[in-house]
């Protein structure tokens, strides 16, 4: 099956051809730009600095998953969710 053909960077002004829809400089200038104003405002307060924080330090202090734990098996956390329990 033949190659799709490349297409120039979606970037304004950049003529690079590309696979996806930018070139690797432009992919990092949207993400950036995402970050900053496509992102939910709520997100970013829910996972800002002081989660991290409390993840972190739960994470120290339960080292282990919960879930497993109690099954009998030793994991490694690799996630922690929010204070809430979730259901």
């Amino acid at each position: 099956m033949p190659k799709k053909l490349k297409t120039p960077c979606a970037y304004p002004g950049c003529n690079q051809l590309v696979d996806g829809r930018y070139c690797e400089e432009h992919t990092k200038v949207r993400n950036n730009q995402y970050e900053k104003y496509g992102r939910n405002p709520d997100t970013r307060r829910r996972y800002g600095r002081a989660w991290k924080r409390i993840r972190d330090s739960y994470a120290k202090q339960h080292p282990f998953c919960e879930l497993c734990y109690e099954k009998g098996v030793l994991v490694q956390t690799e996630e922690v969710h929010h204070k809430k329990t979730i259901e």
